[in-house]
């Protein structure tokens, strides 16, 4: 039975030499001659399968005696086996030669491709082709440990959701991309070996992966990324397919980084081109003479619809004036043997003829062996010229040189005193202010120590430590000090500091500035003697109202001791000199109100005759009796529409002024020696004159008609040019310290101003001045007010009066000159007890007499109570001095009266009518 058995094994293995040869047949692996040997081996084994069913096997024949037998079994064994291993040679070359198809094509595919995604993408894609590989993706290590899947392809995709990937040293990161990624090799395993985390074998096995290679993508300056495959076979990635799979990757990463160099070159290009468009100034290239490219900006600067209208032009045809620039032209064209960097300013032309200011910078760059794209192809050297519209900076300069020329003006006028001085104290920037003050010219103090230049000697180490603190950084105080002059005259200045910094902060120099502050000073003395006259000014009016209290008294009794005298008593003589003083001194008194300016300005038609020799009589008594007082005074002067006293103000203050010019000549002969041969002298003389048309046009200010001219004039020290524009100004003199307030004049200007006049000045320094005052004639003017009656008052009164004055001489004296006329008097202290006695008696009141000063209640105060209760009631007024206004409905008395100015004024008053 073994031979059949032989048999039976020999017709197998000649069964499956045959299959397989049919299989290499079908699938191309064989040529079609070997169908024969497909045929002839299915027979043998057919034939092997009948000599077993149809033999006789009885007999038994040793095994010995069959080598046939016995050959054909180890043939058909050897047939087999080849065959078998043939085709497993065939699976494994087939399965090997697709890999490498799938990475050549992978190799092809990566040629001229540029993005970093597109090649992750065909990398992965074409790996996960069929018969390729079952899933393969590409992740990048993060810098927490973890793998991002950047991109990934294959029937087992589903698989990177279910896993965590991490790289670190850590049980999740021992998986083959993790290792990869960590140690820089080609990490292969079978997906269900041990040492893998069972997340990652739990979902290789749900998704049949059995093996995993993996690949790390080198990455300079990036994170490193991993390549990994996973096949369906345990039979993948051997050696030679694993090193296949990591020479991959480093063609993946030389792909990236190529990717990523051309994206930087793709990026830089698109960023110059997009500078150049978007430049603002105009941006010229020229090669071979010819422009080959231009941006917007150039374009529009020139007036070109676009760029491309530039282009082959000659470069030199943008210049308005080629030959107003020596080289210029050729500069555009060329670099030439000149610098490969200039810059130049020349008026440039634009399409439609206008030109413009224009800079011009010239660079060019040698690009011999350069392969540029232009079109038309140039080579040679390329030149940028960068252009640059002037017209603003033109501008701008000019406004510049506006703000210097206004600050170097406004440096002059400013009134201050301005200097530059450096750290040591030299002089460096003098202004002309100083220069005014000083005397003392900026060629002359220029490179001069300040302190030593200018300063007195007390005050320069306050100056020089000044000027060291400015210099290390600290602020000193305000300085006042007085400087040196040429003038000889001292002048007081009141001093700040600042420093001058240079780009780095540091102090280089320091500005010091000063105000003039001498007339100021002066000024304050001034104001403060002007506040001391003020002050006596107040005490002489209140003295003025108490002896115009007393006078009053003093005169009504006076009167009432006359009236009861006998014609020729012998008393009479002394009351009427009694009468006669008194009445002198009510003029002094007036004079008191006028220096306290309590007396209202009274103009009416005055001859100024008297006046003028008041004047001089008073002023020759007073003056000094080496000068000579004349006066000159014409018969038939017109009458004047002035107030006396005001005008009498104005007369002495120009007689003042006359006598100090002369003082001042008589201090500076007695130095000199000098004396005038017809000596010293003041003059006044008052005149009519006519102003005419010829006059008006020689002194606009002055206007035609009749005048009154007074002239007050001398041959004192006479005034300069500059001093008589000054003369009128308040507080201006030139007198020293002590003699004069700088009033005196500018209070005679504004007198004669006020009486509609004007006023000349004639000077000459050292020859004297003559002042000459217009005032207008008094024609046209309303008739004065009516004088009280000179009858003798009516003894018949009946009436009732109120008196109300807190002294009590005048209470006494009212009460006894009324009641001697007939009348009831009702007397009060004060306005309370004014207003209380009118109340209780307003029917039998017919006339209410108010002192203007009284304590509790005003005189005003007492009118607008009785007004209240009594609208028609008649009210006389008495005061010293008048209302600043007129009252209405109000007679006024003005103190001190006489006893028969009282009778009737209360006559007048009471035989009115009654105001409404």
């Amino acid at each position: 039975m073994v031979i059949p058995a032989f048999q039976c094994v020999s017709a197998f293995f000649q069964f499956v030499a045959a299959w397989q040869s049919i299989l290499f047949l079908s699938t191309g692996r064989l040529g079609r001659v070997w169908s024969l040997v497909s045929l002839a081996l299915f027979l043998k084994g057919l034939l092997s399968v009948w000599v077993v069913f149809s033999s006789s096997w009885s007999t038994v024949t040793p095994f010995t005696d069959q080598p046939v037998m016995i050959a054909e079994f180890f043939i058909s064994l050897l047939l087999a086996s080849g065959f078998l291993l043939t085709g497993q040679w065939f699976r494994i070359r087939e399965r090997l030669e697709a890999r490498f198809a799938l990475i050549a094509e992978v190799e092809r595919s990566l040629v001229g491709v540029l993005e970093e995604e597109r090649i992750l993408s065909l990398v992965c894609g074409i790996l996960s082709r069929s018969r390729g590989y079952l899933l393969a993706w590409v992740g990048a290590a993060e810098t927490d440990g973890t793998i991002r899947v950047e991109c990934s392809a294959g029937d087992a995709a589903e698989f990177l959701r279910g896993v965590s990937l991490r790289w670190d040293d850590t049980p999740e990161g021992q998986t083959p991309p993790g290792n990869a990624l960590r140690t820089g090799g080609t990490i292969s395993a079978k997906e269900i070996g041990g040492g893998l985390p069972a997340e990652w074998k739990e979902g290789c096995r749900r998704h049949g992966l059995v093996r995993c290679a993996a690949a790390r993508i080198e990455q300079p300056g990036f994170p490193h990324k991993v390549l990994v495959v996973h096949a369906d076979t345990a039979a993948s990635f051997d050696a030679v397919e694993t090193e296949a799979l990591a020479s991959m990757a480093r063609r993946v990463g030389s792909a990236i980084q190529g990717a990523r160099r051309h994206e930087i070159i793709v990026n830089a290009k698109a960023s110059y081109d997009e500078l150049l468009r978007n430049q603002r100034d105009g941006v010229i290239l020229v090669r071979e003479g010819k422009v080959v490219r231009a941006n917007p900006a150039a374009s529009e600067m020139l007036g070109y619809a676009s760029p491309g209208l530039l282009f082959d032009a000659d470069p030199a045809s943008i210049l308005a004036e080629p030959d107003a620039a020596a080289g210029l032209r050729d500069e555009l064209r060329g670099p030439g043997m000149g610098e490969i960097r200039s810059e130049w300013e020349a008026p440039l032309l634009r399409m439609d003829g206008s030109t413009f200011p224009g800079e011009i910078r010239l660079t060019w760059a040698p690009r011999e062996d350069r392969n540029d794209s232009f079109v038309p192809r140039r080579r040679g050297p390329l030149g940028m010229i960068v252009l640059r519209d002037g017209t603003e900076r033109a501008r701008v300069l000019r406004e510049l040189r506006k703000e210097r020329d206004f600050s170097n003006r406004m440096l002059d006028i400013s009134g201050a005193l301005v200097l530059q001085v450096s750290r040591a104290g030299e002089i460096l920037l003098f202004n002309r202010q100083c220069e005014d003050v000083t005397g003392i010219a900026a060629r002359d103090a220029l490179g001069k120590k300040m302190w030593d230049l200018l300063v007195e000697e007390p005050a320069r180490d306050l100056h020089r430590d000044a000027i060291h603190a400015v210099a290390a950084g600290r602020m000193p105080p305000p300085l006042e000090t007085s400087i040196v002059t040429s003038y000889a005259s001292p002048r007081t200045i009141a001093w700040n500091h600042s420093p001058l910094h240079d780009g780095a902060g540091t102090v280089v120099s320091v500005i010091v500035t000063g105000i003039d502050v001498t007339e100021r000073r002066l000024l304050e003395k001034q104001l403060i003697e002007m506040q001391k006259m003020e002050a006596v000014g107040t005490l002489a009016g209140g003295i003025a109202h108490d002896f115009n209290n007393i006078l009053t008294g003093i005169l009504g009794s006076l009167d009432l001791a006359r009236g009861f005298l006998p014609p020729g008593s012998p008393a009479s003589a002394p009351i009427a000199e009694g009468i006669k003083a008194s009445e002198r001194a009510v003029q002094l008194v007036r004079q008191l109100l006028d220096f306290s300016r309590r007396a209202p300005a009274e103009c009416r038609p005055v001859n100024l005759g008297p006046v003028v020799r008041e004047v001089t009589a008073l002023f020759s008594q007073t003056i000094d009796r080496r000068i000579e007082v004349t006066s000159s005074i014409e018969d038939d002067l017109l009458p004047a529409f002035v107030d006396p006293n005001q005008i009498h103000q104005v007369l002495m203050n120009l007689c003042v002024n006359a006598r100090d010019a002369i003082i001042e000549s008589l201090e500076t002969g007695e130095k000199s020696g000098g004396r005038p041969l017809t000596g010293y002298w003041i003059y006044t003389r008052a005149e009519n004159v006519e102003v005419d048309d010829d006059y008006c046009r020689i002194f606009p200010y002055a206007r035609k008609g009749r005048y009154i001219r007074l002239s007050i004039g001398d041959n004192g020290a006479g005034m300069d040019e500059a001093t008589q524009r000054r003369v009128f100004e308040p507080f201006f003199t030139t007198k020293k310290m002590g003699r004069g307030t700088g009033l005196g004049l500018s209070t005679v200007y504004g007198i004669i101003k006020q009486h509609n006049g004007w006023i000349n000045l004639e000077s000459c320094a050292g020859k004297g001045t003559t002042f000459c005052v217009y005032v207008p004639e008094a024609t046209g003017l309303p008739e004065e007010a009516t004088a009280l009656p000179e009858t003798s008052p009516s003894g018949s009164g009946k009436e009732t009066v109120l008196l109300a004055d807190d002294e009590e001489l005048i209470r006494d004296l009212g009460r006894q000159v009324l009641e001697m006329h007939g009348y009831t008097v009702l007397l009060a202290e004060d306005g309370m007890r004014a207003i209380d006695l009118f109340k209780a008696n307003r029917e039998a009141i017919d006339l209410v007499v108010l002192d203007l000063t009284m304590p509790q209640r005003s005189g005003m105060e007492v009118l607008r109570a009785i007004r209240n209760i009594e609208p028609g009631m008649r009210v006389i007024l008495s005061s010293g001095s008048s209302p600043a206004e007129p009252v209405h409905g109000t007679t006024f008395l003005p103190k001190p009266y006489r006893a028969e100015m009282l009778a009737k004024a209360v006559r007048s008053a009471l035989d009115a009518p009654r105001t409404a």
